[in-house]
């Protein structure tokens, strides 16, 4: 009776103990996130907050309803499953994608995240079990690797969808729109959504008080007959109706980095002062908004609504161009996995 009464008691301190771990990672993730929502490091603490409330959880189903610990391994097995789902869900999307935009690389990147997390798993055990020591080096660097890029990605999602769906609206006297490609020198849907939520938060602006100097932003590419921001300014004029005298085009920029700096200087030369709105796809929300904060600007980006199916291939080349920017930090966080990778490699040459 005795020993009953203190494992009790044990298990309630150990579910307090992880109900305040919870309280307090997530009281750490509000306070960031509301300190600057532009930041990565968000990912991993919301990732972190998330994770805590999942044991927790797991740990009062376990301890207080009948067959918990089963319920809680039935819980695993859907995550699992759920994984295999989005891994097919991925490969068909990648079809979709190919069919209505085209077999280039980046229409094709849902898909081939698909396949690789299909076969990732299934390469590396097969390695570990049947390709000697050096096969079980393999497939562990292959296992280690995968769940690295893995997790990036998780904290990427965490980082990017809640700054897409909590925005901050601010009072300014600005609003940049960021170009995309043109079809034929015309403004194809997914420009014209951008352009419609810069429109949008100009009528907000003006419901308090605020007329915005609208700055349509691109330059020609190649494929292009004319630049990207004459096109937005035309569309800005004759579709959306906005005064001449309040659309200022930005023609010159290549890059996103180049559509805030040009664009920040054709604002500063009309006497205005920032932070501006930006207003971009919704995917793209988060990864300009990383951009302005290292060029130092204060700007918040907003996005426009984007096809269903457009978004996983979207997504993913936003997370590559992300990690193209924190490179070393990608190859630091991975030098532990590398370390056990070279003790596997010294155990398999003294055993060979």
């Amino acid at each position: 009776m005795a020993a009953e009464t203190t494992r009790s008691a044990r298990e309630e301190l150990g579910m307090l103990g992880s109900m305040i771990g919870t309280a307090f990672w997530w009281a750490v993730y509000l306070l960031v996130f509301r300190q600057d929502r532009r930041r990565v490091r968000n990912g991993v603490l919301l990732l972190i907050a998330l994770y805590s409330s999942g044991t927790t959880f797991a740990q009062l189903v376990a301890t207080t309803l009948p067959l918990g610990d089963l319920l809680v391994l039935a819980g695993g097995c859907l995550a699992l499953v759920g994984v295999l789902v989005l891994a097919v869900l991925l490969v068909a999307n990648g079809a979709t994608m190919a069919r209505k935009e085209g077999r280039s690389l980046g229409n094709l990147l849902s898909g081939l995240a698909g396949l690789a997390l299909l076969a990732a798993p299934i390469t590396a055990i097969a390695l570990a079990s049947r390709g000697g020591p050096f096969g079980l080096v393999a497939g562990t660097l292959l296992a280690l690797l995968s769940l690295h890029m893995g997790l990036a990605l998780l904290v990427f999602l965490a980082a990017s969808i809640p700054y897409q769906l909590f925005p901050r609206k601010l009072g300014t006297p600005g609003i940049i729109i960021h170009g995309s490609g043109l079809i034929g020198g015309r403004v194809p849907k997914l420009l014209r959504n951008r352009l419609d939520r810069g429109v949008s938060e100009r009528e907000r602006l003006l419901g308090i008080g605020i007329d915005p100097l609208l700055v349509p932003s691109g330059g020609r590419g190649e494929d292009e007959p004319r630049a990207e921001g004459e096109a937005m300014a035309e569309y800005l004029l004759d579709e959306a109706g906005v005064p001449a005298d309040r659309v200022h085009a930005e023609t010159e920029s290549r890059t996103t980095a180049e559509n805030l700096t040009f664009s920040h200087r054709i604002l500063d030369a009309a006497g205005l002062q920032g932070p501006y709105i930006v207003t971009t796809s919704r995917y793209h929300a988060f990864r300009a908004a990383l951009l302005a904060r290292s060029l130092g600007l204060d700007d918040e980006a907003i996005g426009g609504p984007t096809a269903f199916y457009f978004v996983p291939s979207a997504t993913l080349r936003e997370f590559l161009a992300i990690l193209s920017y924190r490179k070393v930090w990608l190859a630091v966080t991975f030098l532990p996995s590398l370390a056990f990778v070279a003790l596997l490699i010294r155990v398999a040459v003294l055993s060979g």
